[in-house]
């Protein structure tokens, strides 16, 4: 319950500071959500780094998805309006780019592993589709209204 209520006060406060950059200093609220959910990709990320100590595949993996998300700030994607599923938009990737990163670092030496490894590649294709799909969907114009008359 604590860690819920503290979750509760870290979105205010999320949500207040959003707005008060809007208000004060005209950065848009669609800005500073996105920044926050890349934040929040990179850092689950970062995290694997402590979870795989000695590895570099986690680091790796960072610093790849790192640049693909800076490259998704300046792509026609960030122009759209700020939705609830913009943590996928950063999300879906990240964790596509983890699973590449570690399949190339998998070690194969029994039959075993070559089945992990195998449905890894396999589970990498499924991402890569699911992640195109639905950053192609993001490309769709959203409907305009119903003229009322």
């Amino acid at each position: 319950m604590k860690l819920l209520c503290l979750a509760f006060l870290g979105i205010i406060a999320f949500v207040t500071i959003g707005i008060g950059l809007e208000n004060y200093l005209g950065v848009p609220f669609a800005v500073t959500y996105r920044v926050a959910c890349a934040g929040a990709c990179l850092y689950i990320i970062a995290q694997f780094g402590s979870d795989y100590p000695g590895e570099r595949w986690p680091w790796i993996g960072l610093l790849i998805a790192l640049l693909f998300n800076l490259g998704l700030f300046f792509s026609p994607l960030a122009r759209l309006p700020a939705s609830k599923g913009d943590i996928l938009f950063f999300g879906l990737p990240d964790a596509t780019i983890m699973l590449a990163a570690r399949i190339v670092s998998y070690r194969v030496t029994d039959d075993h592993q070559r089945a992990v490894r195998q449905q890894m590649i396999v589970s990498l294709i499924l991402a890569m589709a699911f992640s195109a799909l639905f950053l192609s969907i993001m490309f769709i114009p959203s409907p305009s209204p119903i003229d009322p008359r």
